[in-house]
């Protein structure tokens, strides 16, 4: 595997078409080769990040043959900044390509007919400004402070853009340039952990800090430090709204899984009769309970649960019709795919933030026998190579 030190040049390479990650596929050399800052069609130079006997990665440093859908990027640390991957195409064209590569999942990993895939319904909202949270990279170098975010490929600092990051909404860039200076805000782990909280900025590896008002009964959140919630502010509510538009009338109790600290659950707390959610988090789990409890939803329990290891039948002590999942990158364990599997819940709700586990687990539920009833394409990450899925399945 190379490194940084003997990375070279390759010129000439013709770009064949869009691939996951942000990248376009080309071949050189008998390798297949992944360009970062590239569109298909054109004939770049590339710097290689690394590489191994049958596969290079690059930047694009210089473009032939330049391709009517390229724009100028607003960015100065575009392409370098592994943060962003489509800031050289309108975002309009971006979502086409996550559909496009969504759909290909399905069909090629799910192994779906494509008659079973239903029409990819997209979901988004600004493409500037949006995250509400940020773990920024810090470096000590001769005396100074750097603050950016790692090089693709790469543990390299690219410095935080002098214009702030595109990606942080005004107040959290401004917090950045403030207090740049004053080592004791970084935690041991060599970042800075940022969330934007009602207007304030928060160091959210210290301290809870509170999401939302959020839908129409303006429910709030608190998330433990170190806590997980989704990142997009304008999106949120949108997101939770199609959930609670797919829950059935008189839908009955409910089973929840990677329930963190109770998002899902609270929103559609008022339509469920019960529901049981499972989290392998403590913190996340006494969070789901007190944000439960704050507005009188005493039909809501949360379960610590490593939902790795074999499921208690024990979860099975209610006859729910609904099971929804929301699991981290690495998807559904095997563990709750079987559950499932003998479980047959007659509908399931998967929100998913890796569309390539969820293909893969999409496959196993189709063996199952679910069927895919709708599909959104929620872009909670513009200008990345991430994008939130919501996949509702019916038996």
């Amino acid at each position: 595997m190379s490194t940084e030190k003997n990375r070279r040049e390759i010129s000439g390479l013709v770009v064949e078409k869009w691939a996951n990650l942000g990248t376009c596929i080309s071949h050189a050399e008998n390798k297949t080769v992944f360009v970062k800052g590239a569109v298909p069609g054109e004939t770049v130079r590339i710097r290689t990040d690394k590489e191994n006997s049958k596969l290079v990665w690059g930047t694009v440093q210089s473009v032939e043959n330049v391709s009517p859908l390229r724009i100028a990027s607003d960015c100065s640390a575009f392409p370098e900044c592994g943060g962003c991957s489509y800031r050289h195409i309108p975002y309009e064209e971006e979502l086409q390509i996550k559909k496009s590569l969504l759909n290909d999942s399905f069909l090629y990993v799910s192994k779906f007919d494509p008659s079973q895939i239903p029409e990819i319904a997209i979901l988004s909202g600004p493409s500037d400004s949006y995250r509400n949270t940020a773990q920024i990279k810090i470096e000590f170098k001769k005396g100074k402070t750097n603050a950016g975010f790692y090089k693709e490929n790469s543990n390299s600092l690219v410095l935080f853009p002098k214009e702030g990051c595109k990606h942080l909404p005004s107040e959290m860039n401004e917090y950045v340039r403030k207090n740049l200076g004053n080592k004791k805000t970084f935690s041991r782990k060599g970042d800075w952990r940022l969330r934007y909280s009602s207007g304030e900025i928060l160091e959210y590896d210290k301290k809870e800090v509170k999401i939302g008002p959020y839908l129409p009964e303006k429910i709030e959140w608190s998330i433990p430090a170190e806590g997980f919630t989704q990142v997009n502010r304008f999106l949120l509510e949108e997101w939770m709204l199609k959930i609670r538009s797919w829950i059935p009338k008189d839908c009955g109790p409910v089973l929840e899984f990677y329930s963190g600290a109770g998002l899902i659950s609270l929103a559609i707390g008022h339509l469920v009769s019960r529901l049981s959610g499972y989290e392998l988090s403590d913190s996340s789990v006494d969070a789901a309970k007190k944000n439960a409890k704050k507005i009188g939803y005493s039909h809501l329990e949360f379960h610590t649960m490593d939902l790795n290891s074999s499921l208690s039948k024990k979860m099975d002590f209610f006859d729910a019709k609904l099971c929804i999942l929301n699991p981290p990158r690495a998807g559904a364990s095997s563990s709750l795919l079987d559950f499932l599997d003998g479980f047959k819940a007659s509908r399931v709700i998967y929100s998913s933030c890796n569309h390539s586990t969820l293909a893969r687990d999409l496959g196993i539920l189709k063996n199952s026998g679910y069927k895919l009833k709708e599909i959104i394409l929620t872009d909670f990450f513009p200008r990345t190579k991430h994008f939130e899925v919501l996949v509702l399945l019916d038996l």
